[in-house]
């Protein structure tokens, strides 16, 4: 299937979306896993391989690229159950299909906080990216189409970006343990993740940097960078 979300990642303490979304659907606690070739195969394929564990649950999940939409990045998802934590090749799609051993690249543990609204899933992401003794935070807010349509995805994003703080997010959690790990950003080159990758803190934040991609969007985003407004995500939204 095709995955057409969008992520934000917000800015300070962790907001509380209830009074955005409405009441809490549930809360689930997630340990992922990343693997790829000691050569980076599947990365240079744009692929990120994981196995996720949820309560007694296990799922095996690939995603891979897809046109992007307005900037934003768009990935196919195949996922599998597995009854062990452990990565099945064979029920892999040809293109990622690679040589070489399979070894786990990164992992991260996340507090996930779900909203099932009308046609959208929203969720709240905390946690961390480990790789060795190197750690970036996780402060996600991915809402995902399931049936309302894209417009009703940018209209719930403006909704959370009036009310929080944030901006739109470029880098996925694989790509953050890629990074830890000494690898190299993956940048589409559009100026929404041009943007989204100087303000992360990942990568920045690199003002010089934000500032080049929001003149490549508007003289009104460009303004707020320069003002090094909170709000920058809503202004983002707006330009889609």
């Amino acid at each position: 299937m095709t995955e057409l979300e969008l992520k934000l990642v917000w800015l300070g303490d962790a907001p509380d979306l209830t009074g955005v979304l409405g009441p809490l659907s549930r809360t689930l606690q997630l340990h992922n896993q990343y693997f790829d070739t000691v050569d980076g195969a599947l990365a240079a394929r744009l692929c990120g391989l994981r196995l996720r564990r949820c309560g007694d649950d296990i799922e095996q999940t690939l995603k891979g690229p897809a046109p992007d939409r307005d900037g934003v990045r768009v990935r196919r998802e195949w996922n599998w159950p597995r009854d062990a934590f452990s990565i099945d090749r064979a029920v892999l799609p040809v293109q990622a299909q690679v040589e070489g051993a399979l070894i786990a690249t990164s992992s991260n543990r996340v507090v996930r906080r779900v909203w099932d609204l009308p046609g959208i899933e929203v969720v709240m992401d905390q946690g961390e990216v480990r790789v060795g003794e190197r750690v970036s935070p996780i402060a996600e807010i991915e809402i995902e189409d399931k049936g309302a349509g894209w417009p009703a995805v940018l209209e719930q994003a403006r909704r959370i970006a009036s009310a929080v703080p944030c901006f739109i997010g470029a880098i996925s959690k694989a790509e953050r343990g890629r990074v830890l790990a000494g690898g190299n950003f993956a940048s589409n080159g559009a100026p929404l993740d041009a943007l989204g990758r100087a303000l992360d803190p990942l990568s920045g934040p690199d003002w010089s940097g934000a500032l080049s991609a929001a003149e490549m969007i508007s003289p009104d985003v460009a303004a707020r960078v320069r003002r090094q407004d909170a709000d920058t995500g809503l202004l983002c939204l707006g330009a889609l």
